[in-house]
């Protein structure tokens, strides 16, 4: 009977991991973001987009700090900083300021179809929708070109 305990244990973590990944999408909100891409290929993992966000920004924390936030709609229905600072709190998405521009390492990378990669550059104007759970868990869902 003692064979069973880890293989079931080990089953059970990756269960675990599997469902809190996709419980952002079950429980949490939907924000689209404002995206300009730079650098769309990495040979060892394939082509992605690296993305920066415009729209958010901190005049509050300027220096090279982890910062927490949390996100809302703007009037013209895209993701704007709603609270951010110093310290965690619940429901804070971890990130950093560098610049004056707010980042977390969920929202830096975008993988996407190999071929995509180039065209996706070359748009300039994105738009990335996200799920953010209540807890700070943030889940990229969909990329594609911003049209306005």
């Amino acid at each position: 009977m003692k064979s069973w305990i880890f293989p079931i244990a080990q089953t059970l973590i990756v269960v675990l991991l599997l469902v809190s990944y996709y419980a952002a999408s079950w429980f949490g909100e939907q924000y689209v973001l404002r995206a300009e891409p730079f650098d769309p290929f990495d040979p060892f993992y394939g082509e992605y987009v690296m993305l920066q966000y415009p729209d958010l920004k901190s005049s509050e924390i300027t220096n090279d700090s982890s910062i927490y936030f949390t996100l809302k709609r703007a009037e013209d229905g895209y993701a704007v900083i709603d609270r951010i600072e110093n310290e965690p709190f619940f429901g804070a998405i971890t990130g950093s300021v560098y610049d004056g521009s707010v980042t977390a390492p969920q929202l830096e990378q975008f993988y996407v179809e190999q071929g995509t990669g180039p065209d996706l550059e070359s748009a300039r104007d994105l738009q990335v929708t996200i799920d953010v759970s209540s807890w700070g868990t943030i889940r990229p869902i969909d990329l594609r070109e911003r049209t306005e």
